[in-house]
């Protein structure tokens, strides 16, 4: 039995009794050429004396890797990272690695229940409040701690580097995650498959709306009969929106995105609100006229093998710029045949969120042995090049070689590239190398478009749901029962209303007045009314 499946089961066991910057050269931050391990005295809060990697005791890694599936690569890529790292500060790095749909079973329960985690993901839309809150996350910059000031002790340049991606994600004075430095914010766009475009030239600049694109997959169904043209697995509402959802933690609490510079958003359930009821009854018409997937609701859907079969007309994405929401899932599919082209469907002003500032992240646990350690790998993702390599595209050679531009050329179905969790949950992505099917003035255009949005009068909130942690869970059961198959149109009206039932008997009215109270100080302390 492998020794991921033992920590699995026995995490089960014991629960039921956000600057861009260019490649830096690959080096340990000044003051750490010698790191040390983690093992001071409980009431150490200093970290240890450094000592040369050769006296340090050999370590493993824990990390919780973010995947779309699992991988049959994975150990050939844990050894050309650990031929980098050991010998710097010998240790090694394990990948866990668990998908979304899988990630409150096999990641959150054995979190909880103390399992050895050293690394792991929790971003703004997946638990970060709630594991601070719960306790499960070290804080990585305090200095009277326990492990002392992790990041600036370990990863200073990258502590420099996160930039707003630091600021952005303080909680209660601490910063409990290191993000992924990309995009600050997205607009929307559908996503359309070139080759049937091109087949029955679509006018894919002119369908900007539900209503537009409505006639469009109609007559692609009669005319494809065996291909499913609208693909989503639920998780967003499909094409644009007039709300900025979630705001910041509160799944289901949403507001207007209003205007550049408005002080005046109110939050609001986003479930029960006409938009969303009318938004749900045309997911459910096409639903059951065949336009979507009839597994789209079933977690076993999975996003990748669909996008990689190539049978679908189009879906909905964040627009980063240019064409490069396209072209990096072009990047990451194993069908080199694939060809994706994006339009950008929003008409509201493009602004700067919380959610995008912890939009991919990771943190070091209270369960982690050495933290320390930790740490030091998280700062060879961010500015050891060759270890950011490796981590994104794989072993070169093997998953992926160089084209004469520089540009990374993926070995198809190669078992790595496709089954992480994406470019953009890996460290810093300005840093990183750009696909041969992408533009390779990918980050220009990406810094371009955040160049031209302004801060959300929301940036900086996210809800403290201290006291009102059961209705907190409760509500999290009921959107794990409901969203997706309401997203995806699998449940008729009837479900709808069940689903509105149960998030009121789960707590939802006196936690949105919770987080309207709590939203109303922040903004009287942001901006003094």
């Amino acid at each position: 039995m492998s020794k991921k499946i033992v920590t699995l089961l026995l995490a089960l066991t014991i629960v039921l009794a956000f600057t861009a910057c260019g490649p830096a050269a690959s080096q340990l931050p000044a003051g750490t050429d010698t790191p040390a391990a983690t093992d001071a005295p409980e009431d150490s809060a200093a970290p240890v004396e450094s000592a040369p990697a050769s006296e340090l005791t050999p370590y493993e890694i824990t990390y919780y890797l973010y995947s779309i599936k699992t991988s049959d690569q994975q150990e050939l890529v844990e050894k050309a990272i650990n031929e980098i790292i050991q010998p710097k500060f010998n240790a090694t790095v394990d990948f866990v690695m668990i998908t979304g749909a899988d990630w409150s079973e096999k990641a959150i329960v054995p979190l909880r229940a103390g399992v050895k985690i050293d690394a792991f993901w929790t971003p703004e839309w997946q638990n970060l409040m709630e594991n601070v809150n719960a306790g499960s996350l070290l804080p990585l910059d305090d200095a009277s701690g326990k492990y002392g000031d992790l990041i600036h002790t370990y990863a200073p340049q990258t502590a420099e580097d996160l930039g707003p991606f630091y600021t952005g994600n303080i909680i209660r004075g601490n910063l409990y995650c290191v993000a992924t430095i990309k995009e600050t914010g997205v607009k929307t766009a559908f996503i359309w498959n070139k080759a049937y475009v091109d087949k029955y030239n679509i006018p894919i600049q002119d369908i900007k709306t539900l209503e537009q694109l409505e006639p469009v997959i109609y007559e692609f169904r009669k005319n494809e009969p065996d291909v499913y043209p609208v693909f989503t697995i639920g998780n967003g509402r499909f094409g644009d929106t007039p709300f900025l959802a979630p705001v910041s933690n509160i799944d289901g609490i949403a507001m207007l995105k209003g205007e550049p510079n408005a002080t005046d958003g109110e939050l609001f359930s986003y479930w029960d609100r006409p938009e969303t009821e009318s938004y749900l009854a045309t997911m459910r018409k096409w639903y059951k006229d065949g336009m979507l997937h009839p597994d789209s609701a079933l977690s076993s859907y999975n996003e990748y093998d669909m996008l990689n079969s190539g049978q679908f007309l189009l879906e909905s994405h964040g627009h980063k710029g240019g064409q490069v929401k396209s072209q990096e899932l072009m990047s990451q599919s194993g069908n080199p045949d694939l060809k994706l082209e994006e339009v950008i469907v929003e008409s509201s002003a493009g602004f700067n969120t919380t959610s995008y500032s912890a939009g991919a992240a990771y943190g070091i646990p209270v369960t982690s042995q050495d933290p320390a350690r930790a740490m030091m790998f998280i700062n060879e993702i961010y500015q050891n090049q060759a270890v950011l390599n490796l981590m994104t595209w794989g072993v070169e050679g093997v998953h992926y070689t160089l084209s004469g531009d520089g540009r990374a050329v993926p070995t198809e179905m190669n078992g790595w590239s496709d089954s992480h969790g994406g470019f953009w949950s890996i460290g810093p992505q300005f840093k990183q190398i750009i696909g041969i099917s992408e533009d390779a003035k990918k980050y220009e255009q990406m810094k371009a478009l955040c160049d031209s949005f302004t801060n959300h009068e929301s940036l900086g909130f996210r809800m403290d749901p201290s006291g009102f942690e059961n209705e907190y869970a409760a509500l999290a059961n009921v959107k794990s029962t409901y969203s997706r198959a309401l997203l995806t149109g699998a449940l008729d009206e009837a479900g709808y209303k069940e689903a509105l039932t149960r998030m009121t008997a789960a707590g939802l009215p006196k936690v949105l007045e919770e987080a309207q109270k709590q939203y109303a100080a922040f903004k009287a302390a942001k901006f003094g009314q």
